[in-house]
């Protein structure tokens, strides 16, 4: 009897004591906990160190408000990294597989941070919050993407990440889940790999057009000038040429109206003035010379002169 007693009173101290330990709990300053009872939300418990619940009757959970999480889009991890082998990961084309505009395809892979700020609303109001905030990424991607040309998502992957920050930010407030989203980044924006031959190959040939296209810049740069500057003493030279030729013609126009006003005035010692001043341009250049004359007799009589002998 009296050891029955003893085993009843160890039960109840172990039942007591069960009790106890059961009706506390501690948290860290970046815990909360969500306190459920009777399967609804009792309290969200902020304050660290030594809390108490009602035992059999609350349910705790306990998240990290100040951890932030990390969630993949695009690809998974595999495998983790250890200290002789990397990280392993595996393509999930579904997501990866993006249209930018033209329809070009691309392989694109992201990661997304956020951390839990309303700790009941993150327990009770989505029952997958990583395929929520998946899906809502997804969305603002491909709205975004479809919108920029293949070049420049390429090569723009940073400022095409914050634009997208904004926009999956607000989409994933108006769903109360309980995160705010800190960062957005895309870890990868390729082609696929079944079209990355043909995209070399237009890059050569890009290439090797814009060469051609520089080389006969350059060769412009270096002709034109040249070209405009022989132009320019070409006209240069043809103005002088006129000017000197326009003179020159005034200035035959102004002897000969000279020489005409001294001809109208005596007309008979003119025409004889310009009639020896002409023989004798001409003859002098003349090597044998005679002078002709006719006598009254009809009788022909001439003398040779010799310019070359001095007579």
């Amino acid at each position: 009897m009296k050891s029955s007693k003893i085993i009843l009173a160890i039960i109840a101290v172990v039942i007591v004591v069960m009790v106890l330990v059961s009706s506390v709990y501690m948290l860290d300053n970046a815990e909360a906990a969500v306190v459920e009872r009777l399967g609804k939300l009792h309290r969200v418990e902020t304050k660290a160190g030594l809390n108490f619940k009602v035992p059999l009757i609350d349910n705790l959970y306990i998240v990290n408000t100040n951890e932030i999480n990390s969630l993949q889009y695009g690809y998974r991890s595999e495998t983790a990294p250890t200290t002789t082998d990397a990280a392993t990961y595996r393509n999930v084309e579904n997501e990866a597989i993006v249209l930018t505009s033209g329809s070009y395809l691309i392989d694109l892979g992201a990661v997304i941070q956020y951390r839990i700020t309303d700790p009941a609303a993150y327990i009770y109001e989505v029952d997958d919050v990583e395929g929520t905030v998946r899906l809502a990424f997804e969305s603002v991607l491909r709205s975004n993407i479809q919108n920029q040309l293949l070049d420049e998502a390429l090569i723009n992957k940073d400022s095409i990440a914050q634009e997208i920050m904004p926009d999956l930010a607000r989409k994933i407030n108006s769903y109360n889940v309980g995160i705010t989203i800190t960062e957005v980044r895309l870890t990868d924006v390729l082609l696929p790999k079944d079209v990355q031959f043909a995209y070399d190959d237009v890059n050569i040939a890009s290439n090797e057009k814009d060469a051609l296209r520089s080389q006969a810049t350059r060769y412009s740069n270096e002709m034109l000038p040249k070209a405009r500057a022989d132009a320019y003493q070409m006209i240069q030279g043809a103005e002088a040429y006129k000017a000197e030729k326009v003179a020159q013609a005034r200035g035959d126009v102004e002897n000969f109206n000279q020489v005409y006003e001294r001809y109208a005035v005596a007309k008979d010692i003119t025409r004889t003035r310009l009639y020896i001043e002409t023989m004798e341009k001409v003859l002098s250049s003349v090597d044998q010379k005679f002078v002709i004359d006719l006598d009254n007799d009809n009788v022909l009589k001439f003398l040779p002169l010799d310019v070359r002998g001095g007579e």
